[in-house]
């Protein structure tokens, strides 16, 4: 994981749930989708298939039934000897005489059905006879009729034809010379197979083909009906030529008219020779399909709610013992030794981490507790090693004092110097306490002050400088006036005037005490020594061996160290104007809690 990008438990969890959750239901909801998608594709395309060959039965049966006129009248005797007689005759008598006859044969032959607008026979060379909307003689030369050819070369087949016009029926019956008609031609043999005419019968356009797409209106289809040559019949107006696509079969196909995707299916009227092309638009065709995604969408949208609602609830349920144990670790003012007090979540892992870490707090206590102890006595032990020392040390440098004073006839002083000395010795040999007030310490460095003035009269020279606010702060036993006494040392090496200056104040939330001498000032050895010591104990903790020769402000770092442990002040090194310097101090906040 890159850095800066960690998450809590619960989001990882839940990423994952709803990660898991997602891929799953996604995974259901495509191979569902694709599934249903084919099944009402397949529906929806045998649905529209099933129209088209609807639509195909529906012309077949409305063509049989004029072909069944054609039949019968190509099977009657009487039709074609009376019109043959009708075209053989002379006269106008004997012309009107089987006119009325033949007239009478044909419309019985074209029965009552009113949807069969007209029945025509043509002779072969000019003329003929038709019934229905027009009555009587045709003038007009078969040749000259646009299914001629057709009709000859199917040899007695039927041919259909389609829009077609009929002339005289505008002319003679005032029928609308714009009215389309659906034509059925065959042509009729007469003795030893020799053609006697072709015979027509006739519908109206509209009739037949007009309501083809009625039963499919809902998908609103463009539907074509072509001839056995491709010729397209029906809608009378130009469509894209779907006929060029029928050897592909059913499928989608793009309108290069419209610029859309259409779905095309095609029914074939062998019998009749008609081809009945279907096509619907791609968006109409796929919209009840679509549609009916629309309650799975509803319901994958429901069901992915459902899977975010549990994956929270399984998230929050795994991580928040978690998140209590993290932020309870995290805590900064939780209390020393705290255990996790939170209820068993049910999960074993989790309760066993739980179980572990109070274990390990408890552990953690009991070894703490063993080594504040430990580190007790052992501080204990090496603070009476030190005072111990420090006592002979001082009383053998206070018993040299008082021979010097008696051997250059000090005796007015050495009874005051005796009385000082143990006062003095009192203060370093109780062991009631470790630490004192600035404000004690300073009397007793007075009092050893004091008696080094009596044995080295004004060649000695002190000054005080304490702030008030600096007298209440806790200093340990004997420090300050070691340093003195190191300073006395160090300025006696040289020629007096030896001056000493004690100075105390406060910077901030820290006090500090500095004991400074115009002497020679640290060695730089020495100066190194001492730090590179210092680093040591504060790297390691480890202190060394403890020497009464060359106690120094070593010890004095040493008995800080172990009274204040790391936060505390100590510093020390020579003088811009000449002389040294050391400095001891503390932090207010400690000073007030050693209070």
């Amino acid at each position: 994981m890159p850095f800066g990008s960690k998450k809590s438990i619960r989001m990882i969890l839940l990423r994952a749930l709803l990660i898991l959750m997602v891929v799953t239901l996604g995974l259901i909801s495509a191979i569902f989708s694709v599934m249903q998608y084919r099944t009402l594709k397949n529906h929806a395309t045998s649905d529209m298939r099933e129209s088209c060959e609807a639509i195909a039965r529906s012309l077949g049966q409305s063509v049989k039934e004029m072909d069944t006129i054609l039949l019968y009248s190509m099977a009657s005797t009487e039709l074609k000897e009376s019109f043959r007689e009708y075209m053989n005759a002379e006269s106008s008598f004997e012309k009107n005489r089987i006119r009325q006859r033949l007239a009478g044969t044909m419309i019985l032959l074209k029965g009552f059905d009113f949807s069969i607008r007209q029945l025509n026979i043509y002779d072969m060379e000019y003329g003929g006879f038709g019934v229905g909307n027009y009555n009587g003689g045709l003038d007009v030369r078969v040749s000259d009729e646009p299914w001629y050819d057709k009709v000859q070369a199917g040899a007695g087949k039927k041919y259909i034809y389609a829009p077609a016009g009929d002339r005289l029926a505008s002319k003679h019956a005032g029928v609308d010379d714009n009215t389309l008609y659906f034509s059925l031609c065959r042509l009729v043999y007469g003795d030893m197979h020799i053609p006697l005419g072709v015979l027509e019968v006739k519908m109206y356009y509209d009739e037949i083909l007009g309501n083809l797409g009625y039963k499919t209106s809902v998908l609103d289809p463009v539907i074509a009906v072509y001839d056995t040559d491709g010729r397209q019949i029906y809608p009378e107006n130009a469509v894209f030529p779907y006929f060029s696509y029928r050897d592909r079969g059913d499928g989608e196909i793009t309108n290069s008219y419209t610029g859309k995707r259409q779905y095309l299916c095609f029914s074939e009227d062998e019998e009749n020779g008609l081809t009945v092309a279907m096509a619907v638009d791609d968006d109409v065709f796929m919209k009840p399909v679509y549609r009916s995604f629309l309650p799975m969408i509803a319901a994958v949208i429901l069901i992915f709610g459902i899977c975010v609602g549990l994956a929270a609830a399984l998230s929050r349920q795994m991580s928040d013992p978690m998140r209590r144990m993290y932020d309870f670790l995290s805590r900064n003012d939780r209390k020393e030794f705290e255990k996790i007090d939170i209820p068993d979540s049910g999960v074993l892992e989790i309760d066993k981490l739980k179980d572990t870490i109070n274990e390990s707090i408890e552990k953690q206590e009991t070894q703490t507790r063993t080594m504040l102890t430990l580190k007790e006595q052992e501080m204990q032990a090496r603070m009476l090693a030190l005072q111990s020392q420090m006592n002979p040390h001082f009383l053998y440098n206070s018993l040299s004092m008082i021979g010097e004073m008696a051997s250059s006839g000090m005796t007015e002083g050495v009874s005051e110097m005796c009385e000082d000395i143990t006062s003095i010795l009192r203060y370093i040999s109780s062991d009631r306490e470790q630490r004192i007030r600035v404000e004690e310490e300073m009397e007793q460095v007075d009092l050893f002050l004091r008696c080094n003035r009596r044995r080295f009269g004004n060649d000695l020279n002190y000054t005080y400088y304490i702030a008030d606010d600096v007298l209440d702060c806790m200093v340990p036993k004997l420090c300050v006036q070691l340093l003195v006494e190191n300073a006395i040392k160090a300025v006696t090496t040289g020629k007096p005037p030896w001056n000493i200056e004690i100075r105390g104040a406060r910077k901030g939330t820290d006090w500090y005490v500095t004991v400074s001498d115009n002497g020679p000032g640290f060695d730089p050895e020495v100066d190194m020594l001492l730090r590179k010591s210092m680093d040591s104990i504060l790297e390691t903790g480890v202190l060394p061996s403890l020497k009464i020769e060359g106690m120094g402000i070593l010890n004095i770092f040493i008995r800080l160290y172990l009274l204040d442990g790391i936060p505390f002040i100590f510093d020390f090194g020579n003088r811009e104007e000449g002389g040294a310097f050391v400095t001891v101090g503390g932090h207010i906040h400690d000073t007030d809690r050693s209070l």
